[in-house]
């Protein structure tokens, strides 16, 4: 998933994927991802120092949500593990108190 660049930095691709994750992965044994930055046109990384902290940011977010590095940046969570259980409903409340900020701020 990529968020719009207005939408960044508001823990949403957090919620997004939980919710996706927690519907796709009935069956799986495994869930894997290898976190980093999807959109190349921002001009804005160019320097290697931002570049590595915010690939490491996304990385951190992963590893909120239970997923545990393996091995060449791929990360693993195990659908039995109630990590992402338990950050899902974190992230519903987190979701909803952005849904009033942003009411009370347009009105």
């Amino acid at each position: 998933m990529t968020l719009d660049p207005a939408w960044r930095g508001h823990g949403l691709a957090a919620v997004l994927a939980c919710e996706a994750i927690t519907r796709l992965m009935a069956g799986c044994r495994a869930i894997a991802c290898s976190p980093g930055i999807t959109d190349l046109s921002s001009r804005r990384l160019t320097d290697r120092s931002e570049w590595d902290r915010v690939n490491a940011r996304i990385a951190q977010g992963w590893e909120s949500l239970g997923f545990r590095p393996y091995r060449d940046n791929v990360y693993l969570l195990s659908p039995a593990s109630q990590d992402l259980e338990e950050q899902r409903g974190a992230l519903r409340r987190h979701l909803a108190e952005l849904g009033e900020s942003w009411r009370s701020g347009a009105s």
